[in-house]
């Protein structure tokens, strides 16, 4: 059953309005068949951040935070200069 149906009119540009409630949303346009569209608003990975996604990317990441809050810096610039000067 369908929540809310409505009938538009494809402008001359090739566009549709769906009301100014959906105003700068991002929608996901799939069409699953020549004349029929199904639209899903929603937020969607940038290609150019779809690599925390793949693989383990993303639970490394986690962990590596959470290892950042138990692990504090510390100063050590002392101990580096030393050991460049050898």
């Amino acid at each position: 059953m369908h929540e809310h149906q409505m009938v538009k009119i494809i402008g001359a540009n090739g566009q549709i309005s769906l009301g100014k409630e959906f105003a700068g949303k991002t929608v996901l346009i799939d069409q699953v068949s020549p004349g029929t569209w199904i639209i899903k608003s929603g937020e969607f990975i940038p290609d150019s951040e779809k690599w925390l996604y793949q693989k383990d990317n993303l639970a490394k990441l986690e962990k590596a935070l959470e290892w950042t809050e138990k692990n504090k810096p510390i100063d050590n610039f002392d101990q580096l200069v030393k050991k460049i000067k050898k």
